[in-house]
């Protein structure tokens, strides 16, 4: 919370400083430092959501095979497979988030 505050000090700093300035310095500090808070929060989400990837991956391995929903015997081995697949084409979020909310909220693992 305190590193936010300091971001929106910082943003806020940046526009009384551009009072000085002309009205086109001012507009350009002003795009610049929300695109920059955009970023951020981009950023954030974007980290985030790979440590989903990551866990669900991790827990995809060592689940066994019986501890999916479904009954098919290869269960895993798809999951395993669309979970990397998906990450070299770049949709790894999406199947991180499919696989949050289809197997590991359906089904907790076992202890």
């Amino acid at each position: 919370m305190k590193k936010l505050l300091t971001i929106f000090f910082i943003a806020a700093l940046l526009t009384v400083m551009a009072a000085g300035c002309t009205a086109e310095d001012a507009l350009g500090i002003g795009i610049s430092t929300f695109m920059i808070l955009c970023w951020g929060v981009l950023a954030i989400i974007g980290l985030l959501l790979l440590v989903l990837w990551i866990v669900t991956l991790v827990d995809c391995i060592k689940r066994s095979n019986d501890e999916f929903p479904g009954t098919g015997e290869n269960t895993r081995t798809i999951w395993l497979v669309v979970l990397i697949v998906t990450f070299v084409v770049n949709f790894w979020w999406v199947a991180a988030i499919v696989y949050y909310f289809v197997v590991m909220k359906k089904m907790p693992r076992k202890k």
